[in-house]
């Protein structure tokens, strides 16, 4: 049971790490700009100034916290370091719960030179009348995420991300004033921006899509019966060896055990190999070393009494 839970647990934390890494920085796209605004959007001081709108593309909420914009084209330069680079770029800072995007949401920032006023405000300005690159980089500082160059723009017109039915690709389009849709889907030109949309047009009732995810569901339930199923099996596999491993063992000593009691009264308790054993090294030791080897060695014997170990020649003479 133990190892069915950590197997899950493995299961669930891979799973997460792919939706993770699927649904990061990547989905920030820029999505709409407008550079002129003298009777557009207002900030939260009511003052007007061009802005820049940043999407999360993806299907889960993201943060984009710590990311970089800028207007320098020289920070697509790949041989600055990253404190070089950073100088460049307006930094989003931590903190604001405005930059936690959910699912497809969308968030404004003012591009009036600003960042005194708030997280929603940039170092950097957009020049009226005149071409404006924008680029917006992950919170690393070297990686880019995504870039446009904004061509010039009459007052109150958006440069904007549209999504083409025709090419199902995305695409750049200038737009009208009355068409400017800020923190909200892109509708110009009467293009459907996103396929959520497209789908609702295409199945109004949802069966389809209530197929679809029944299917998925019972796909990915028929798939965790199979791996739980196998990996079940493998256990019980393994579990039967261990056992037999132990049963072996077991039997071993018992018949160590038999033996011994067996021969007993014969070799007192000590089983029969190293008894012979034993054996087998006294004879070895009698047949091969019968007298010690003593190199270099004089011994001798005499009746005559000599008095090199008397005791009175190791004291000291009176003196004279």
């Amino acid at each position: 049971m133990m190892l069915h839970k950590r197997f899950l647990g493995i299961l669930v934390g891979l799973v997460a790490v792919a939706t993770a890494f699927g649904q990061g920085a990547f989905s920030f796209k820029i999505n709409e700009v407008v550079v002129s605004n003298t009777n557009g959007l207002v900030d939260e001081y009511g003052e007007r100034s061009g802005w820049i709108e940043v999407a999360n593309t993806s299907w889960g909420t993201n943060n984009i916290r710590s990311c970089y914009l800028t207007t320098d084209r020289r920070a697509l330069d790949k041989g600055l370091s990253v404190p070089e680079r950073v100088k460049m770029m307006s930094l989003i800072p931590k903190g604001d719960p405005r930059t936690n995007l959910p699912a497809q949401q969308r968030i404004v920032f003012f591009a009036d030179g600003q960042t005194n006023l708030g997280t929603l405000h940039t170092n950097f300005t957009l020049k009226e009348g005149e071409e404006n690159f924008i680029a917006l980089f992950d919170g690393n500082g070297k990686t880019l995420l995504d870039s446009v160059t904004v061509p010039p723009l009459a007052e109150n017109q958006s440069y904007a991300r549209l999504y083409d039915a025709e090419t199902e690709e995305y695409v750049w389009r200038a737009l009208n004033a009355e068409e400017v849709t800020p923190g909200a889907p892109n509708m110009g030109q009467g293009k459907v921006e996103d396929k959520v949309a497209e789908w609702k047009e295409k199945d109004p009732y949802g069966i389809a899509m209530s197929v679809i995810a029944m299917g998925v569901v019972f796909v990915a339930l028929i798939a965790l019966y199979v791996f739980f199923r196998l990996f079940g099996y493998v256990v019980v596999v393994l579990s039967k060896m261990t056992r037999v491993r132990a049963i072996r063992a077991i039997h071993d000593q018992a018949s160590k055990a038999a033996v011994m009691a067996k021969q007993g009264m014969d070799t007192k308790g000590v089983d029969m190999k190293v008894y012979m054993a034993v054996i087998g090294m006294a004879l070895h030791d009698y047949e091969e070393d019968v007298h010690d080897v003593e190199s270099n060695v004089l011994t001798y014997h005499t009746d005559e009494h000599s008095e090199w170990n008397a005791k009175g020649y190791t004291m000291r003479e009176w003196p004279e």
